[in-house]
């Protein structure tokens, strides 16, 4: 007689949920302070802009525009998305790209693809878990690349690809989650050489790479490939949920022509099409031409609160060691040896003693495993938060460093 089944497949079964996920149901408590989430500041979300364009969409509005769409999406917004790409110096047609329900759609996708169950897929040390759950949820062995200041560690990678002959490599270039390390092009062109030569697909996540402070990041994979006409076979991808509005859950998928038509087939079966109206709207947004004077209000106002942080950091949490952020939303910083490590639940029982959400490393890397590391985003709250959740994150960690 065999054993009853459970309900779920073991990988969701025995699968655990997004610590930073968790957190957002304490984030709400009164009086914390969450450096936890990724999420926009709601203060630099562009309502105002949205609205006008929710009401120009509304009044135009006729029984067609409620109908079902193409799977690819919709035509208006898939010439706003390359006209978008084109600007970041990708040679992109908006009958390659495809819509998708935010970029980890697109990550979600792109597993199911491409990967088998059992093959290896390439990620950093430290990684964005929601794609790191995408990809076991696809049966993908997760294969690990040491991780430095500036990314991807390229020149310890041959060795990894030669032992493990991954199929696919995920990569988040530009002021990477839950880093904010950007690779320099040195790096980039050594890995696409590298993608090239052992036949492993590169997948370029790129949802911050407009939020650079000081300085634009280096020509991306996608378009440094295309410069050199490589071999290499890379996917790119981005988000409107960090430039726009998350709300929308809208991102954009430039493929290779083979990989593009496998994707759109299981874009089919997860979901048909992309919300109609959520396109509409993004669309007549973009038609405003307003997207670059949004995009260079949020540059100086994200930069003002990554400096908060960090000073607030440095006058409060002598624990820590980090480095300045050049862009994004997030400062990873690193603890002092004087401090223990912990596992996940206890720096959310942390948390709660102290009012003040953390993410531990140990929810970005492969293993799950403690890890001296912690990431802070400054994105979301405002300044006078931010410089007191560095203090009470201060006196925090200080109280661990006495009890240890």
């Amino acid at each position: 007689m065999t054993a009853a089944r459970g309900p779920l497949r073991p990988l969701y079964a025995q699968a655990s949920g997004s610590p930073i996920r968790a957190m957002l149901a304490l984030a709400g408590r009164e009086g914390m302070v969450s450096l936890a989430g990724g999420h926009p500041d709601p203060a630099l979300l562009p309502a105002d802009w949205l609205r006008e364009s929710l009401l120009e969409v509304a009044g135009q509005l006729q029984g067609r525009s409620l109908q079902y769409g193409a799977t690819e999406g919709l035509a208006a917004l898939r010439e706003a998305s390359a006209a978008l790409l084109q600007q970041r110096g990708l040679a992109a047609q908006a009958e390659g790209l495809l819509i998708t329900t935010g970029s980890q759609q697109a990550i979600d996708l792109l597993a199911r693809v491409l990967v088998e169950p059992g093959e290896g897929v390439a990620v950093e040390s430290f990684n964005y878990p929601a794609a790191l759950q995408a990809f076991r949820f696809a049966g993908a062995r997760l294969v690990e690349v040491p991780t430095d200041a500036q990314g991807m560690d390229v020149d310890r990678l041959e060795a990894i690809l030669q032992a493990e002959r991954p199929r696919m490599l995920y990569v988040v270039p530009n002021f990477a989650n839950p880093t904010g390390a950007v690779m320099p092009v040195g790096r980039r062109l050594r890995l696409l050489d590298l993608a090239a030569q052992y036949g492993v697909t590169l997948i370029e996540d790129d949802p911050y790479g407009e939020l650079w402070f000081d300085a634009a990041p280096p020509p991306s994979l996608a378009q440094l490939n295309q410069q050199a006409g490589s071999p290499a076979q890379v996917a790119y991808m981005t988000s409107y949920s960090k430039v726009v509005a998350p709300a929308l859950r809208l991102g954009v998928l430039l493929a290779p022509a083979g990989i593009a038509r496998g994707v759109v087939l299981a874009k089919q079966a997860a979901d048909v099409h992309s919300g109609s109206l959520e396109q509409l709207t993004l669309a007549a947004m973009l038609a405003s031409g307003r997207l670059g004077a949004h995009l260079d209000a949020l540059r100086p106002a994200y930069a003002a609160k990554g400096r908060a942080l960090a000073e607030a950091l440095r006058a409060h949490c002598g624990l820590l060691e980090f480095d300045e952020p050049q862009g994004g939303m997030f400062i990873w910083a690193k603890l002092s040896s004087a401090l223990p490590l912990l596992p996940t639940q206890a720096w959310v029982d942390f948390g709660l003693q102290h009012q003040v959400l953390v993410v531990p490393g140990a929810a970005f890397s492969i293993s799950g495993a403690a890890q001296p590391w912690l990431r802070l985003s400054f994105a979301n709250p405002a300044p006078e938060a931010l410089r007191q959740g560095a203090e009470r994150l201060g006196r925090g960690l200080r109280s661990l460093a006495t009890a240890h």
